[in-house]
């Protein structure tokens, strides 16, 4: 009689773990592209006075290259600790050295936006597009909402496989930096966004 008992424990047992994986895989799999899509602001450029690139990968010095090539703006801002060397990068790609600004000072995503502001009204520019990954862009657009004051601008991600709305979980790599993303928004929310000193 114990033993029909304890069994029927743990039968039960298994089938609540069972239906709870289950449930959360089902929910995952309809979450997974808003998980994705919350975090990609990819609007249509318009012409700026500047193009903003912010500290990271190639992706995003090609797509600054390629938007400036197409006329979107004059000069083109290089910002964070790779600046220097994204500036190099670029003048290979054709962008003359005389088109580019550098801030090297930042490095966070929240220095970007306040030090790339700064320079931006030293140089009397009132608009600029913003480049940077495609799950980077949601916080980036928060950041320089924050620090703007009136600066028009524009996010645009920098090119990457659409596919990945529903694969991003797939690649460990992407994976991580789109959990590092949600961390960071809520870093943002909770702290950040209450010390512009920061």
């Amino acid at each position: 009689m114990q033993n029909s008992v304890n069994n029927r424990i743990i039968w039960v047992v298994i089938s609540i773990c069972v239906s709870v994986i289950l449930i959360l895989g089902l929910a995952f799999g309809l979450l997974r592209k808003n998980i994705w899509n919350y975090l990609v602001i990819n609007q249509e450029p318009k012409s700026a006075d500047v193009i903003v690139v912010l500290s990271g990968g190639t992706d995003r010095v090609t797509e600054g290259v390629r938007l400036y090539q197409l006329g979107y703006a004059h000069k083109v801002l290089f910002t964070g600790s790779s600046a220097r060397r994204m500036s190099r990068q670029a003048q290979t790609l054709g962008l003359p050295a005389g088109d580019v600004l550098i801030e090297g000072r930042s490095q966070t995503t929240f220095g970007n936006a306040k030090y790339s502001l700064e320079v931006i009204r030293s140089q009397r520019l009132r608009s600029a597009i913003i480049v940077t990954s495609p799950y980077h862009t949601r916080r980036a657009s928060l950041m320089f909402g924050y620090f703007s004051q009136g600066l028009d601008f524009t996010m645009v991600s920098a090119q990457y496989d659409l596919s990945l709305s529903n694969n991003w979980w797939r690649d460990s790599t992407m994976f991580e930096a789109v959990v590092s993303e949600y961390l960071k928004l809520a870093w943002f929310y909770v702290f950040e966004k209450w010390l512009p000193d920061a």
